[in-house]
């Protein structure tokens, strides 16, 4: 479904948003922008290994609001959710003693969402604020309970606070692959006592020191993440970094924040690509975006950023790019402005989700327009003629359909490359004329023999699937097969994922 809001006012920095101005006047500027990158792949790196992630701390604060969530029109648990349309990991929040509208976000709630996500068979990757709130570049309160602590009495309050609640995680069967020292530490954490600016930077890196230490002393092979919420800024990263370096703190991996703005689109990609680049050649060390997002009304061009982040991290040298995550895609709700990727009104994925999707133009909506050879998709048959896109989307604006006035034999597909050798699952949503015979789905090129689907149309949208398909050789074909004479059958909102 395509939303198109215009808002004014501006976008604060709380909640991890990066700052600038939006107003009506600016709208023609964002749409020339999702002009220029309509015909973009959305493919990158497919590697299992890769990161494709999500931070979802809000999650059950909204569910105990009695929030909803869809996948196209099917209402199904969140973790399936994102599973289903490429999120292979998720990112969870930490704050000390949550209290009053901040309910959420301590230990116990994570370790709630935490099993969740296991059980969907995702990795998890803790943020530790050591805040009883958000801390961010405008704030990095010290938890109440912490307060005139010295700088001794802080190392140990985050070692302690460290050390509780991974170890209540691993009690639970969840074992973290990252942990983030502090949240957004572009001036330290903490403040005043390691506030950088201040001339605390040895402080900041005691303090740092002791929740890598925490984190290594629970188990040595969750790697720890330090985090900047200006991932362009390679100034102020080299600052931070050299300057933990020279007093002895350690980390493992280097986490950036890549929030676009309206006029700052290609910039902000641009330069923030320079700063991997560089951060990575300098330090040796494995990168991850640890968060991005853009605005919930310009699906469009968050799925552009995405895609844009995802080859980027993957082109990095030596294999030190990990993988990108989306900062809460599931908020449909939030309050100002909204960089959600899913729809308000639908309470579905926007085709902003669609950047992470193994299928290249997966919903048909990357054209815009009704076209005979739909991005991202080969035709092959007889009748080539018989394949097109036109208006009528399941939940978007365009479906593909193979329909022809006479006897046609036509199929539609495209190979997914670069896959990790398992079990996957092909699933659409399909129609066409009621009683009509000589359509499927098919996979194949995947290592085993053909298989496909027969679809018995409905006048209605059904949903489709091929199961346990076993991916031995990086691979695989999907696709719609038609064999008709005057009968159509449509297909929309492809998913392939890992299973």
């Amino acid at each position: 479904m395509k939303t198109r809001l215009l808002l004014t006012g501006l976008l604060g920095l709380a909640f991890g948003c990066s700052k600038s101005k939006v107003d009506l006047e600016q709208a023609d500027k964002l749409a020339a922008i999702g002009d220029g990158m309509k015909n973009t792949s959305l493919l990158s790196s497919n590697q299992y290994s890769f990161l494709r992630g999500a931070d979802v701390g809000f999650l059950t604060e909204m569910e105990d609001k009695g929030r909803v969530f869809f996948n196209t029109t099917d209402q199904q648990d969140l973790f399936v959710i994102l599973k289903e349309r490429g999120i292979n990991t998720i990112r969870l929040r930490v704050w000390v003693n949550p209290t009053s509208a901040n309910l959420y976000n301590g230990i116990a709630d994570v370790v709630e969402k935490a099993v969740r996500a296991k059980n969907a068979g995702m990795k998890l990757f803790i943020d530790f604020h050591y805040s009883d709130s958000w801390a961010d570049p405008k704030k990095q309160n010290i938890p109440v309970a912490w307060t005139g602590y010295t700088l001794t009495q802080l190392a140990d309050a985050v070692r302690n606070h460290t050390t509780e609640c991974l170890e209540e995680l691993i009690a639970n069967g969840v074992v973290p692959a990252y942990v983030q020292v502090g949240n957004e530490t572009d001036y330290g954490m903490l403040w005043p006592v390691g506030h950088i600016p201040s001339g605390n930077m040895a402080n900041y890196a005691v303090l740092h020191q002791a929740g890598y230490e925490a984190v290594k002393a629970v188990n040595s092979s969750m790697k720890v993440v330090i985090h900047f919420s200006r991932g362009y800024d390679n100034a102020n990263c080299e600052y931070v970094l050299d300057g933990l370096l020279a007093n002895g703190a350690h980390f493992d991996v280097i986490g950036l924040s890549v929030y676009p703005g309206l006029e700052t689109f290609d910039a902000v990609l641009t330069n923030s690509n320079s700063n991997m680049q560089a951060l990575v050649s300098k330090y040796d060390k494995e990168l991850m975006v640890a968060e991005c997002g853009y605005y919930q009304y310009e699906p469009e061009a968050a799925r552009e950023m995405i895609a844009r982040l995802l080859q980027d991290v993957s082109s990095l040298p030596n294999g030190r790019g990990l993988g990108v995550y989306y900062w809460e895609p599931e908020a449909y709700d939030h309050p100002a402005v909204n960089k959600s990727i899913f729809d308000a009104t639908t309470k579905s994925p926007t085709v902003g989700m669609d950047g992470f999707s193994y299928v290249s133009n997966p919903g048909f909506e990357v054209d815009t327009v009704a076209s005979t050879s739909p991005t991202g998709w080969l035709t092959a048959g007889a009748n080539p003629d018989a394949n097109y896109t036109e208006a009528g989307g399941h939940m978007g604006g365009f479906r593909l359909t193979h329909f022809k006035n006479s006897a046609y034999n036509v199929s539609t597909n495209q190979t997914i490359t670069g896959l990790s050798n398992g079990t996957y699952t092909f699933q659409a949503w399909v129609r066409g004329s009621v009683g009509a015979t000589g359509h499927s789905l098919f996979v194949k090129d995947h290592g085993g023999a053909q298989i496909n689907k027969d679809i018995v149309p409905q006048s209605a949208w059904q949903k489709i699937q091929i199961a346990n398909i076993q991916v031995s050789n990086g691979q695989c074909t999907i696709g719609l097969q038609s064999l008709g004479n005057n009968t159509y059958c449509s297909l929309d909102d492809v998913e392939f994922f890992r299973q």
